[in-house]
């Protein structure tokens, strides 16, 4: 579905997981994860007046541009690669595929997306995550249940055979999910927008497709009145943990231009070890050795004076930077580990409303795992993602990549 880059995997835009706004961009930060959780518990209790639009994340691969190319007319396929701003990878021909592909599984791929997405006639230019091409169906027991398998990147997804929805899939030749609209007057410009109006495509069985859009068809995700007291309850233990983050810590944390995305390459590296933020003191504890390791690596590949007294300088800074903003940080961390229960909760009763099952391969066969995760859109355009980093985040920072984009 969506997906990392995300299913509102914008161009030019990095989605950013809910917890980690606060960091990014301090206070308003904060403010913006309380608005997002008031209007996902709207959503979620099934009223009309959604304040927040959601979007499924699939894990497809790879990413899938289509549509009708505005400075030519002409239908293409492609990767991302479509947007590079040297050498862009359009394809219009089976040539331009093999010559900017290959022939292999990608190329192979891009292939019946050009013969069979262009029956679609989409409009526009288009980016969806690939689930499937022809031969990619296995047949499984999943539970007892004769089930359809698809795996597109780390996630197994599977249906139940005899099923409406198992029929759609068996039939055609390509799967895909659209969550993304470009927008402009030449290619190279386009804009991306979340979301993907898949309602005026050309209907055909060759093709099994749909937007990201989250739908509880069922009902089964809606909240209980018991859960919306507790949401609600939640939510005011996050504005209180919020009154206690200055409302400068954005400008404090800048105050030293490594610390941001040091610590959330820290972060990243504590998810592929199955860590999460525990005790604040502990976790920045952590962080200042990783960042020690880390300009200790650098320098050991420097050879240039000034350079190596640079990094050298700069752990001599960090302490002392942490030091000065201890008691800020630690009260935005209390804030980032409420946010990640509060997210944990939401995705729990989102993916109560899934059609398709998802399982992790393991070396015990094929496990129970959640979905990739879901994106939330605000009135305002502005995006983050919901994603259990433990989880799918974990694997996706850890696994090879089935298709390496084309530079």
């Amino acid at each position: 579905m969506l997906i990392e880059d995300i299913l509102n995997e914008f161009k030019r835009t990095h989605l950013e997981h809910i917890e980690d706004i606060v960091l990014t961009d301090g206070y308003a930060g904060g403010e913006a994860v309380i608005n997002y959780f008031r209007g996902l518990l709207v959503t979620l209790q099934g009223t009309s007046a959604e304040s927040v639009k959601v979007s499924v994340k699939w894990d497809g691969a790879p990413a899938i541009v289509c549509g009708v190319n505005p400075d030519n007319g002409r239908w293409f396929v492609g990767t991302k690669s479509v947007f590079n701003k040297t050498e862009p990878k359009i394809n219009y021909t089976k040539a331009d595929i093999a010559r900017n592909h290959g022939t292999e599984d990608l190329g192979q791929k891009l292939l019946k997306c050009l013969v069979h997405l262009k029956k679609l006639n989409i409009q526009g230019v288009v980016q969806g995550d690939l689930l499937f091409t022809e031969g990619d169906l296995t047949p499984q027991n999943i539970g007892g249940k004769p089930s359809i398998t698809f795996t597109p990147n780390t996630i197994t997804y599977a249906v139940e055979q005899g099923t409406e929805l198992a029929k759609q899939i068996e039939q055609a030749e390509v799967g895909i999910i659209f969550h993304t609209t470009y927008v402009g007057e030449r290619l190279a410009d386009m804009e991306a927008q979340a979301g993907a109006d898949v309602g005026s495509f050309t209907q055909t069985p060759d093709v099994f497709y749909d937007n990201a859009s989250y739908k509880d068809v069922s009902g089964s995700a809606k909240f209980t009145r018991d859960e919306t007291a507790y949401f609600m309850g939640q939510i005011d233990n996050l504005e209180k943990l919020l009154s206690a983050v200055p409302r400068n810590l954005g400008d404090m944390l800048r105050g030293n231009q490594d610390f941001v995305p040091y610590f959330q390459m820290y972060i990243n590296d504590q998810v592929k070890q199955g860590n999460l933020p525990g005790r604040a003191p502990d976790f920045i504890k952590g962080f200042q050795q990783f960042y020690v390791n880390r300009m200790q690596q650098q320098i050991a590949g420097l050879k240039a004076q000034k350079a190596l007294a640079l990094r050298q300088d700069k752990m001599k800074q960090m302490p002392q930077f942490l030091n000065r903003v201890q008691r800020p940080l630690q009260a935005m961390l209390n804030f980032y580990k409420q946010t990640q229960s509060m997210k944990a909760f939401i995705i729990k009763k989102m993916n109560q409303a899934m059609q398709i099952g998802s399982f992790a391969q393991t070396d015990n066969g094929l496990e129970v795992t959640e979905p990739e995760g879901f994106v939330a859109v605000d009135k305002q355009g502005g995006a983050v993602k919901l994603v259990d980093r433990l989880g799918f985040s974990r694997r996706n920072l850890t696994v090879i990549n089935k298709f390496k984009p084309t530079k």
